[in-house]
């Protein structure tokens, strides 16, 4: 097996960085110009924080292309949805539960699934997602009836839903907390850019293959992928301590004998610790191919949903649930509605042109990356070095500002717009409706990385609470709103909305003042058990 690029790791002992009682997620994150490994890493060859590089982009785009096609299969039939939609006569009000239910279903999948990734570990949990996306795909591609048509795509929904919490968990365990945005925004770009590509075929597969065949060419995908993960998919889950989570470590913890450390250290390397493949042995490939590598702790099932209610309590991670909610329900709202806004005059579009409008997702993704995926961890390094090398989560939070006003004023564009198509563009639409996709790729980044930054020993829990979650206030959004556009209109049921979604947003300004108090005020609920 390779092994990570270890050249050394530098020690500093007993430093006095941090307050005696410092709040949740508050580490020394900088000294000097070093910057210092949060979580430390092991000297276990196995630990998933020394993969080299090359395993870790390889675990990154595989679980991105799972992503990807879970996305597009769950979110992506609106540009589709008219040809679906006609082949049900007489059942055209109910074929709408085939955009709609998918987002509760994935909720729901996090809340099954995760607390399984959580006792068996990550990578029997990820394959068998993918095995139930293959089959859910098949199922879709045979059904005879809508009733079929709308079981098979909630049970794939089911497995979907791991592209939202249990992909991000894997993809931020493999990486450095100074490295996290750029990583996470990654992911969100290969998963999104392509599937904007593939939003932009689908009506050409379509009108080529036929709906069925739709499902068929990304059920192969899918099985190709499966495939690959088999083989490099690897675990991610690995225990640490505490002080391992807040870059602190011992020469007990680190595994080095050469080292004579007794007081709490910190390594400032950036290239990890020294490994003990006398003490741990080598990382293999035989290792590495088993289905579980770790001992399953049934307890911990219950343990996990205990989490899961006290996230819901603490108001940093509600927050964060319907901030993530209603940007994303507005985006589902839009999804379901473009399309025949869009086909209907004075527009007229073609049916087989409708995947273009998608396709500014590639845009806004080429935007997102270097924005709020690399401008992020810029930002947390200036605000850190101003605040004497000590890291805040809440510095994460600025980065929600452009994205979120972009998405308000775009939300309000897009409900005139559709209103009164006779006064507007039609750029008015495909412009707005992707502003809401990249106010929704701000919304899910800033809090996936301040949920995780502000309590790592509640990572997965949480992740759970904002990804599950949204996925249920966005059900509910677009379920509540899709008819309520007969009684009010698009114009004032996207301004309902985008109240909601701009009274949410600016909420961050308090939160960033006011949130290390309130992550200090739970401190009892988020240490180890």
């Amino acid at each position: 097996m390779d092994k990570p690029n270890v050249e050394h790791a530098e020690i500093l002992s007993n430093p006095k960085l941090l307050s005696k009682d410092p709040a949740p997620g508050d580490v020394a994150l900088l000294k000097g110009s070093e910057t210092i490994l949060i979580p430390t890493p092991s000297a276990d060859p196995k630990d998933p924080l020394n993969l080299p590089p090359w395993r870790k982009w390889m675990l990154l785009i595989l679980v991105s292309a799972y992503s990807c096609t879970a996305v597009v299969l769950c979110s992506g039939m609106g540009p589709i949805f008219s040809v679906i939609q006609a082949q049900y006569p007489g059942e055209e009000e109910r074929a709408n539960d085939l955009l709609t239910y998918p987002t509760l279903f994935m909720g729901i999948g996090n809340l099954i699934s995760m607390p399984f990734a959580l006792t068996i570990g990550r990578r029997p949990v990820f394959l068998a997602s993918m095995l139930l996306l293959i089959a859910t795909g098949i199922w879709c591609a045979c059904s005879q009836s809508l009733a079929s048509h709308i079981a098979g795509r909630n049970i794939m929904s089911l497995a979907a839903g791991q592209s939202e919490a249990l992909s991000p968990a894997i993809v931020q365990e493999i990486h450095f907390l100074h490295e996290r945005g750029r990583k996470l925004a990654w992911f969100i770009f290969i998963q999104n850019v392509t599937a904007g590509v593939f939003f932009v075929t689908s009506t050409y597969m379509v009108s080529a293959w036929g709906w069925r065949w739709w499902y068929g060419f990304f059920t192969i995908m899918n099985a190709v992928a499966f495939a690959f993960s088999v083989v490099f998919a690897s675990e991610s889950l690995h225990e640490r301590s505490e002080e391992a989570m807040r870059g602190e470590t011992s020469s007990e913890d680190s595994g080095s004998k050469d080292v004579a450390v007794e007081e709490t250290s910190l390594i400032l390397s950036a290239y990890g610790t020294p490994l003990d493949i006398e003490q741990y042995g080598p990382r293999t490939w035989r290792h590495d191919l088993k289905l579980v590598t770790v001992t399953p702790n049934w307890s911990d099932i219950p343990i996990f949903f205990k989490h899961v209610a006290q996230g819901l309590c603490i108001p940093v991670t509600l927050w964060l649930l319907l901030l993530n909610g209603a940007f994303l329900g507005v985006y589902v709202f839009q999804s379901a509605t473009f399309a025949n806004v869009l086909l209907a005059p004075p527009w007229s579009w073609a049916f087989t042109s409708l995947g273009y409008v998608q396709a500014g997702q590639i845009a806004c993704c080429i935007i997102f990356l270097p924005l709020l995926g690399y401008g992020s961890d810029i930002t947390i390094r200036y605000f850190t070095k101003r605040n004497n090398g000590i890291y805040k989560p809440e510095y994460r939070l600025p980065m929600i500002g452009i994205p979120a006003a972009v998405g308000v004023i775009c939300g309000i564009i897009y409900g005139q717009a559709a209103s009164h198509p006779e006064n507007w563009n039609v750029s008015a639409i495909f412009v707005s409706y992707n502003a809401s996709f990249f106010a929704f790729l701000g919304a899910n980044i800033v809090g996936i990385t301040y949920a995780v930054d502000s309590f790592p020993m509640r990572a997965a829990p949480f992740l759970v609470v904002i990804c599950a979650g949204r996925g249920i206030i966005s059900f509910g959004l677009s379920y509540a709103t899709l008819p309520a556009v007969q009684d009010i209109g698009y114009d004032m049921t996207m301004v309902v909305e985008m109240v909601i979604c701009g009274v949410l947003a600016l909420l961050a300004v308090p939160m960033f003042f006011y949130g290390p108090a309130v992550r200090k005020s739970f401190k009892g609920w988020v240490g180890a058990e």
